[in-house]
């Protein structure tokens, strides 16, 4: 079976909302598992602070736990843009570039945004 984990890269509104779209549409159509990584400025729509981003990723939270995707939250990226895990609207786990490798090494496909 088919596992991804999708890489955000970009804090921009229309690119969280096709992401978290698409990591849903790939888990009903059937793949194993999917996670969601906010990296790179993409860690930024994850802060509670900025109101745009929190409405778009709650609307899309209650989907993602029912299909089981996995939103991660890159931890150098958090201290880069000093988002600390308090402030976080959200996260399954703080990611590490070494969990990458180690996900690629399990047969995940990266999928950018």
């Amino acid at each position: 079976m088919a596992k991804y984990l999708i890489l955000l890269t970009k804090d921009d509104k229309n690119t969280l909302e096709m992401a978290l779209e698409f990591s849903k549409i790939l888990k009903m159509s059937g793949a194993e598992d999917v996670k969601i990584c906010f990296i790179l400025a993409g860690i930024r729509a994850l802060n509670k602070e900025n109101e745009e981003f929190n409405l778009i990723i709650s609307k899309h939270l209650g989907d993602m736990k029912n299909l089981n995707i996995n939103i991660y939250a890159c931890e150098k990226c958090m201290v880069k843009f000093n988002i600390p895990e308090e402030k976080l609207i959200y996260k399954d786990k703080i990611f590490s570039y070494e969990e990458m490798n180690r996900l690629v090494d399990q047969g995940y496909a990266i999928i950018t945004f």
